[in-house]
């Protein structure tokens, strides 16, 4: 896939092992921008898991070119890869995400939904503060409004 990655690592995402998986996605993520590349071919991955540690490699790397990709895996059918997809994009701090993430908030899995409040606080900003907001005012879950709630202390939000 990319010269600059070593094989071991991309195998080593669809290692049986979980512990193999994450070592991989840290390999990965330490080895920065040249692993970019690799990272976002893997998000077309079959297997869940590989999408997965690649979505939580982009983050943690946290180059721009990832915003596209990362907002594309809001889509998946898993609900993993759209949860690290909406951490990942929290890390990346885009502004650009902030209507895609308030969307996720009604997505049907709720820590997809604390996922994407979380990252809606990081980003902050006006935009953020009005989806958490709405949220807040839609979601039933009580674990999801705690995570909105945090979410709106950490973007600055009075009276969160």
């Amino acid at each position: 896939m990319n010269g600059q990655v070593p094989g071991t690592l991309l195998a080593g995402l669809s290692d049986p092992d979980k512990a193999v998986r994450a070592e991989a996605m840290h390999g990965l993520a330490a080895i920065g921008r040249p692993a970019v590349p690799a990272c976002i071919a893997l998000l077309q991955d079959g297997d869940w898991k590989v999408r997965y540690r690649a979505a939580e490699a982009l983050g943690l790397i946290g180059d721009g070119e990832a915003y596209a990709p990362l907002t594309a895996a809001l889509g998946d059918e898993k609900d993993h890869v759209r949860y690290m997809a909406a951490k990942g994009l929290g890390l990346l701090g885009d502004p650009r995400a902030v209507a895609r993430l308030g969307a996720v908030q009604r997505d049907e899995n709720e820590f997809v939904r604390r996922s994407a409040a979380g990252s809606l606080g990081k980003i902050g900003g006006e935009e953020a503060i009005g989806m958490l907001r709405a949220a807040l005012r839609d979601e039933a879950t009580e674990g999801v409004r705690a995570a909105i709630h945090a979410a709106l202390h950490d973007a600055g939000a009075d009276g969160a």
